[in-house]
């Protein structure tokens, strides 16, 4: 299942009022606009949801009133939430057209059991600040809860302005009793044991590979101690990343790697586990390109999009990189432009004809950004109306 439209707004008739009008999404997306139009928010705002849609964020937002839709291969979900003061006051889930919960402020309403005669309507009462997603999800009864459950659940969100665990390892005495959990951008080092561990040595194969094509040439990527930062409190020394690159013996471990460098090496691993395991619908990236030079953001950005494409997972990233922009075509695009509070958000869908009409110019790609093609284009169709 996939996320196919959102539409967001918060605190409504409010001096802080925030929106984003619906944007229709494809399998991949890349945010694009200056600085402080909304990229990172749209982003927050999509992991908040499934945060709290897959019961991962303790209490609920002071505002924030979502309409939905996701579909999966034969069906199509809406769903409708609206959040006040930490509660919620409405919610509703129609699939297909069809109601299957409707929910009320005081908590009450009613919700499609499957399995009870031929299916009917029934009633419920739950606390004003739970989401019935989560509290009513049942395989038996309701499997459209859990369906979006697990829509939720497979949420990824990586920043790729952050160190990704650059600094971080695990210590234990024996690799068979080591845990990971996907959801931890940090915990990349023990992902990467558990993907060989499970998949075998064409998982480390396929991690050199793919950094091979952003232009990091390695000869092994492994773990091991580091040896220079001794032992953690236990006594026990902590486990990292080390590479080795082509034409040198010399081992690099996490700490001494490039910025850019150990941020691809990352995120690559994180979304090679998630393609292997299946256990990821959505993985967004924001800031995609922070920090790398022209040929490499160029590249990473080329190989995640194919990674996309021969995967189940929806892609959805932000940034203003102009290298970046330079090197994805615009059917990937989705374009924010703010006022004041409110985002509006073009794409090849709602947009075709001036994106088409842009690239008779021929200026690069980032050129329809820095010039505020779009603006200029919506101006002089308006005035040509009148």
């Amino acid at each position: 299942m996939i996320l196919k439209k959102i539409e967001y707004s918060e605190f409504g008739g409010q001096p802080n009022v925030w929106m984003f009008r619906e944007v229709a999404l494809e399998k991949v997306n890349l945010l694009v606009g200056k600085n402080a139009t909304g990229k990172t928010r749209t982003i927050n705002v999509i992991s908040g949801l499934a945060n709290m849609l897959a019961g991962l964020q303790p209490q609920l937002l002071n505002s924030g009133n979502y309409a939905v839709e996701f579909s999966d291969s034969k069906d199509i979900y809406q769903y409708f939430l609206k959040i006040e003061q930490n509660k919620v006051l409405f919610e509703k889930l129609l699939l297909n057209g069809n109601v299957k919960v409707e929910r009320n402020a005081d908590g009450t309403g009613e919700l499609f059991a499957e399995a009870i005669g031929n299916g009917q309507m029934i009633k419920f009462k739950i606390s004003e600040n739970q989401l019935i997603v989560f509290s009513k999800k049942d395989t038996i009864q309701h499997p459209y809860l859990e369906n979006l459950f697990e829509w939720a659940n497979g949420v990824r969100l990586y920043a790729f302005g952050t160190p990704l665990g650059k600094d971080s390892g695990f210590a234990i005495n024996d690799i068979n009793q080591l845990q990971v959990n996907p959801r931890d951008t940090n915990g990349v080092a023990a992902l990467f044991v558990k993907g060989v561990k499970d998949f075998g040595e064409g998982f480390r194969d396929d991690i050199i590979n793919l950094m091979s094509k952003i232009g990091y040439n390695l000869k092994t990527i492994d773990v091991a101690p580091n040896p220079n930062l001794g032992t953690i409190p236990t006594g026990l020394p902590l486990q990292m990343i080390y590479i080795v690159e082509k034409g040198r013996t010399a081992t690099i471990f996490q700490p001494e790697m490039s910025q850019g460098m150990f941020r691809a090496l990352s995120l690559l691993i994180q979304i090679r586990y998630n393609i292997q395991t299946k256990s990821s619908t959505t993985i967004l990236v924001d800031d995609i390109g922070e920090g790398l030079d022209f040929d490499r953001s160029s590249r990473i950005i080329k190989v995640i999009v194919d990674a996309a494409e021969h995967s189940d997972i929806q892609f959805i990233m932000s940034t203003n990189d102009r290298f970046i922009m330079n090197s994805i075509p615009f059917k990937y695009w989705q374009v924010i432009q703010r006022d004041g509070g409110v985002c509006t958000i073009y794409n090849y869908g709602n947009a075709k004809t001036i994106f088409d009409e842009f690239e008779f110019t021929g200026l690069s790609n980032f050129s329809f950004l820095s010039t505020d093609f779009i603006s200029q284009e919506l101006e002089s169709k308006t005035a040509v109306a009148k």
